[in-house]
């Protein structure tokens, strides 16, 4: 078996986060929670995570916009998760590069499957 890898998780939601963290540790996983994309930002670090996932909607800079600054710093897959919805949203992700975009309410085997060929 491979070592954890760490995956970062940003969402204004505590129980999202709390949720997406634990579903991450039952994969054998580590997760590191952030509030805001501003807060993961001023963190650094960003090359020791193998995967981020991120709410859309949020406070300060919102998902997209974090993913395309992310996309400048690492090559590591972002997942995007929102509750809001359209083909302008999805398009921007797209174009910010994201490896997957996901409406909620998401089946979570979709989640973990892509979680599981991203970590291995």
């Amino acid at each position: 078996m491979s070592a954890p890898s760490l995956v970062a998780v940003v969402d204004d939601d505590e129980d999202v986060r709390i949720s997406l963290e634990m579903l991450i540790g039952s994969l054998g996983h580590d997760a590191m929670l952030f509030t805001s994309a501003d807060a993961l930002l001023a963190a650094g670090g960003l090359n020791a995570f193998s995967c981020f996932i991120s709410d859309v909607q949020m406070p300060g800079t919102d998902g997209v916009q974090l993913a395309r600054k992310l996309r400048l710093a690492t090559s590591a897959p972002v997942i995007l998760i929102t509750a809001f919805a359209s083909e302008d949203v999805e398009r921007r992700a797209h174009d910010a590069g994201v490896h997957r975009f996901l409406t909620k309410p998401f089946d979570p085997n979709v989640l973990i499957d892509e979680l599981e060929k991203i970590l291995g």
